[in-house]
Order: C-alpha cells, then sequence, then structure tokens
C-alpha cells in the first residue's frame, strides 16, 4: 500500500468518525428535548427541573459541538500541512538519539495539545459547570490539578514509553509480546494500587466516620463474606457537587471510595445499596473479566502493530521520509480509529450488561427500592439525560440509562 493510500485512508477515517460522532451527538440532543417522550420523565424531573436539565444538555451538547469541531480541523490542518514532519525535524535537529527523538517528539505533541484543549476545559468547567450549579473547582485547584497531571503523565509515558522504545530498539522480534508484558503488568499495579497512589495527590482519602453508615455497611459485608477494610471518603466535594463511587483493586487490596457528596445527598440505606452493586460487581468478578478483556485488546493492537512497524509507508504517510517509531505509531492509532469504535462499542455493550447483573445482585441480597431512589437522586442530580437516543447509548453508554435500570430493579 502506497503513502498516498495511507494517507487517503488516515484523511477518510477521521472525517467519517467526525461525521459518524456528530450526529450521534445530534440525535441524542433530540431525542433529550423530544416533547413527545418527556413525559416519561415526569416521575423523575418535575417541570423546572426538567427545563433545567434539557437546557444543561443543550450547553453540554454546544461546548462539545465545538471542541471537538476545533479538534477534527487541527488534525486535519497538521495533516495536510505536514506539522508532525515538521515537528519530527524540529526534534530532530536538537538531538540525534533515537529513543530522546521519540520521547521528545511525544511530550512536545502532548504539551501542544493540553494547551490547545485547556480553553474548552475551562469554558465547560467555569462556564457550563458553574451556570448550572455543579462546579466547585476553583482557579488555583484548577491550576495545580493541570500541573500535577501533566507531572504525573510525563512520568509514568515517560517511564513506559523509554521501556518500549528500549525494547523496539534492542529486541525488534520480541518487541510486541515484550511489550504487551510491560504494559500488563504496569495496568495490574495501577488496578491494584492505583487508588492509594495516585487519588490521594489530587482529593483526600477519609475513613467512613458515620458510625451509623460503618455499622450497615459491616453487617451486609458481613452477610455476603466480603473482607472490606478499605472504605474510604473522597472530597468530591473540592471539584463538583455531583455524587459518585467506586471499586477497585484485587484480593486485599480492594478498596470502595464513596464521594462525600453522595453521603451528602443519599440516606444511609440508599449508600448501602449502591454499595451493595459495587460488591456485586467484585462478586461477579466483572472488574476481573474487564480487567482481562482490555488485556487481550492491548495484545491484538500490538501484536498487529509490531507487524506493521517495518512497513516506511506509514512514516511516510505522515509526509516524513525517515521511518520512526513515534511517527509510524502516530499514523498506526489514526488508521486503527475504526477499530478502536469497534472495541469501544463491544467494552460497553459488556459494561452496560455487567451494570445490570450488579443491580440485580444489589436487589437479591440487599435493598432493591433502596438503590432505586439512590439512583434516581444520583442521576437527576447530576441533570442527566433521562431519554438518551439508543444509538448513542449502545455507542457512548457503560451504564444502562436509567429507566432501563429501574425496570430492570422492578423484575421479579
Amino acid at each position: 500500500m502506497t503513502p498516498q493510500l495511507l494517507f487517503a485512508l488516515i484523511v477518510a477515517f477521521l472525517i467519517i468518525n467526525f461525521i459518524l460522532e456528530t450526529g450521534l451527538d445530534y440525535l441524542n440532543q433530540k431525542s433529550g428535548r423530544n416533547i413527545k417522550n418527556t413525559e416519561k420523565t415526569d416521575e423523575f424531573y418535575d417541570h423546572d427541573k426538567k427545563t433545567k436539565a434539557l437546557a444543561y444538555s443543550e450547553a453540554k451538547f454546544k461546548s462539545g459541538l465545538i471542541n471537538s469541531t476545533f479538534s477534527f480541523i487541527i488534525v486535519l490542518v497538521a495533516l495536510f500541512a505536514g506539522l508532525f514532519a515538521v515537528l519530527d525535524n524540529y526534534v530532530r535537529g536538537l538531538v540525534t538519539n533515537e529513543i530522546l527523538v521519540s520521547l521528545i517528539f511525544f511530550a512536545l505533541l502532548g504539551l501542544i495539545l493540553t494547551v490547545l484543549e485547556l480553553p474548552f476545559s475551562i469554558y465547560e468547567i467555569f462556564v457550563v459547570e458553574e451556570k448550572f450549579g455543579f462546579n466547585k473547582t476553583t482557579k488555583l485547584t484548577f491550576i495545580t490539578d493541570t500541573l500535577k497531571s501533566l507531572v504525573i503523565s510525563a512520568i509514568f509515558a515517560g517511564i513506559i514509553l523509554t521501556s518500549i522504545l528500549f525494547i523496539y530498539k534492542n529486541l525488534q522480534e520480541w518487541f510486541w509480546l515484550l511489550a504487551w508484558i510491560l504494559i500488563a503488568a504496569f495496568s495490574l499495579f495501577m488496578f491494584m494500587f492505583g487508588t492509594s497512589l495516585i487519588i490521594p495527590i489530587f482529593n483526600k482519602l477519609t475513613p467512613v466516620e458515620d458510625q451509623e453508615l460503618k455499622e450497615q455497611v459491616s453487617a451486609y459485608c458481613e452477610s455476603q463474606g466480603f473482607s472490606l477494610k478499605r472504605l474510604f471518603v473522597m472530597d468530591g466535594s473540592k471539584r463538583s457537587t455531583k455524587a459518585n463511587a467506586f471499586f477497585s483493586g484485587l484480593g486485599k487490596s480492594k478498596t470502595i471510595v464513596l464521594f462525600d457528596t453522595l453521603i451528602e445527598k443519599l440516606e444511609t440505606k440508599e449508600i448501602v445499596a449502591v454499595l451493595a452493586h459495587e460488591i456485586g460487581h467484585y462478586k461477579k468478578k466483572h472488574t476481573l473479566a474487564m480487567f482481562a478483556l482490555s488485556n487481550v485488546q492491548t495484545f491484538i493492537f500490538l501484536f498487529v502493530l509490531g507487524w506493521l512497524l517495518s512497513y516506511p509507508q506509514l512514516s511516510q504517510a505522515l509526509d516524513v521520509v525517515e521511518p520512526s517509531f513515534h511517527i509510524s505509531l502516530l499514523a498506526f492509532v489514526l488508521l486503527f480509529s475504526p477499530i478502536s469504535l469497534l472495541t469501544g462499542i463491544i467494552n460497553n455493550a459488556i459494561s452496560r450488561r455487567n451494570e445490570f447483573e450488579a443491580d440485580t445482585f444489589a436487589k437479591d441480597t440487599n435493598d432493591a427500592t433502596a438503590l432505586k431512589s439512590g439512583l434516581v437522586k444520583i442521576t437527576t442530580d447530576s441533570l442527566s439525560n433521562l431519554n438518551p437516543h439508543p444509538w448513542y447509548v449502545k455507542v457512548h453508554h457503560t451504564h444502562p440509562p436509567l429507566k432501563a435500570r429501574i425496570k430492570n430493579l422492578q423484575k421479579q
């Protein structure tokens, strides 16, 4: 395949992806504001809150459309103007070592993308989220979050990328397998200990102090034979009023984190029901299965990448004459976008099924009514679209819509 054909495929995939994503966003927004369907949300939203939810959805749609359009145009300009080649030539003027060339190239590219994305993040947080009463992020917190994210990304990405580049340079034949082992090991480490290592850099984790909640949680966990020694409250209210909870880890490292906003807005029995849902994921081995699936997909990605890296046409497709790992990887990622969309749809379908199963587990072992009321509070408090388009759900939603979850809970 010629570099010109590869370039044409990259551009075609980008255009198709942009049209599909924009079309799905439009259909989802139209479905949310469809008057014929909004009466189905009356049991969750009164007239004023429904109006506010529709306005919030509209604001999010418009800001997202501007952001995605800008990003799309920037990538096309970079491709047609040969800016990736320009950046590659600039870096090669600074250093000659191939590993350093790739590291500096990705570092500068990441920094450029961060700067370009910054105005949209600021608008999203300090205009859209602020307007609808969700934002609690101060300007200082936003600045420190951005700097911390850059430093952490530089450290971890630098270590992983340097290791992968070393493997590629010295053991090309086994590059894909050794790179996969490295990434899988790192993923497992972060899966088990990421909550303890990364979250405290941004948020405060404290043991649950509410005595009634602790007693009810302990009683439920004991009834399920679930040993939970790490139940934390996170100061999510530092950044947003939205409530959430999540589970991470394996074995003795398993951790459940409740946002302080969740404890503030839900009754004790509702919190225990949400906790039962999270434990349901563990009992049904959802977290382990999704982790394994992710590693299988990474294995396939790296196998194909290892095979294609030997073809100089990948680099030449981006107007770079001298083949290099970083340019070939960039071209491959752009070409891989249709597969990424497909794997995303599959992953989300499995995730939604897992959510149904975790809800059923919570219903069977705890209180379906409490879980239902807790889900309603969490969803409506965040002004979620209660009538998303089915296609949008299939492509983007990791969780089923609220009405589908309630219907599942009401099954005998």
